[in-house]
């Protein structure tokens, strides 16, 4: 049956190279040589189908086989009906060709014709780093077998091999690079004058002052002028502030337990806690000053319903480690003097209790 492995060491054979004349050009090590000669690289190699076929098509190479020729021979062999197509440049080594046939002649061949059948040897086509060309065969495999160190199979980077036929596949065409960086180009500059407009004609379009709608009066328009419009606003009469002589100041807990809260007001000029369940709310009466101290996170103030914001910012007061409200604070606006529905923020409830503080004897 005819065998790649076998054709392969007949060409070798018919060039005149020693198995160690392709170790030394190929670096590949030589049970793997013998391995692809008799075919148990094939069927019994652990390697990688790939590793095969790499080491197979560098062992062609150095008897200069064409690579096509090598790899449609590889396939046959995989396939299992390769037949002697390495040997097609060599005719003379394939087995199943006829011998030619010679006519008989009666006188005695010539010496330059029976030179001539003979089988001529090749030189190499190839030539071996180290050794020098007058050497014979003999001496480079007796070079090459002194050799302490042999490649291992596994320390060739096979994969290696097909990064630089990969580089070019990888980078793109320069015309698709090109055509990006215009058309971004083409949007930015189309953006740019959307934006600010460089082109719009609007700017050339001379611009007409307006005009009033002035109308005319009639005969019968009644043309009685109306005094009070002379008047400014600023000096229209504002209602004098009436805040009651006794005030109360809300204390609501609305986000949570107060444990307690503490008040001092003037007319009851003595700190007392109050502890506040949620949803309850505390009058207290005061006539000049009040001071609060407690969880001002969880409560409300109000006076009149109306909600005091920001109370433990604007008016705390670090002496009395307290907030201090006054009078003053609500003379200045007729809002506070007016009773009104509770201002509560978003989300909190109203109260579910209010009730005056309790006395404490």
């Amino acid at each position: 049956m005819p065998s790649l492995g076998q054709d392969l060491r007949s060409i070798r054979e018919h060039l005149d190279f020693t198995v160690e004349d392709i170790q030394s050009a190929t670096k590949l090590p030589l049970d793997t040589i013998r391995s692809i000669e008799d075919g148990t690289i094939f069927s019994e190699s652990k390697e990688i189908n790939t590793y095969i076929r790499s080491f197979v098509r560098t062992y062609g190479r150095a008897l200069k086989i064409d690579n096509d020729l090598m790899t449609q021979a590889l396939d046959q062999e995989e396939l299992g009906n390769y037949t002697n197509l390495l040997l097609k440049n060599y005719p003379e080594l394939r087995e199943d060709e006829p011998e030619s046939i010679e006519p008989e002649t009666d006188s005695e061949p010539d010496d330059s014709a029976a030179s001539k059948k003979k089988k001529k040897k090749r030189s190499p086509s190839f030539t071996f780093a180290g050794n020098d060309d007058k050497s014979s065969s003999k001496s480079r495999s007796s070079k090459s077998s002194s050799q302490p160190n042999k490649p291992d199979v596994r320390s060739i980077d096979w994969a290696g091999l097909g990064q630089r036929y990969k580089k070019k596949r990888s980078q793109p065409p320069v015309w698709i690079i090109s055509a990006g960086l215009l058309i971004i180009i083409i949007i930015a500059a189309a953006v740019i004058i959307s934006q600010f407009g460089f082109f719009s004609s609007d700017d050339n379009v001379p611009v007409e002052p307006p005009v009033a709608d002035v109308q005319e009066p009639s005969q019968n328009q009644d043309l009685t002028l109306d005094l009070s419009d002379d008047v400014p606003q600023d000096e229209a009469v504002q209602p004098e502030v009436a805040l009651s002589d006794t005030l109360y100041l809300t204390v609501y807990a609305a986000n949570g337990r107060l444990d307690p809260v503490r008040v001092w007001s003037d007319l009851k000029p003595r700190i007392d806690p109050y502890w506040l369940d949620q949803g309850v709310a505390y009058n207290f009466e005061f006539s000049d000053s009040i001071r609060v101290a407690g969880s001002y996170s969880n409560m409300l103030l109000f006076l009149n319903g109306n909600r005091i914001e920001n109370f433990r910012g604007q008016y705390f007061n670090p002496e009395e480690s307290a907030v201090e409200l006054t009078r003053s604070i609500f003379d200045s606006d007729p809002r506070w003097a007016t009773p009104a529905p509770f201002e509560l923020p978003e989300g909190v409830a109203e109260p579910d209790t209010v009730m005056n503080r309790p006395s404490f004897p």
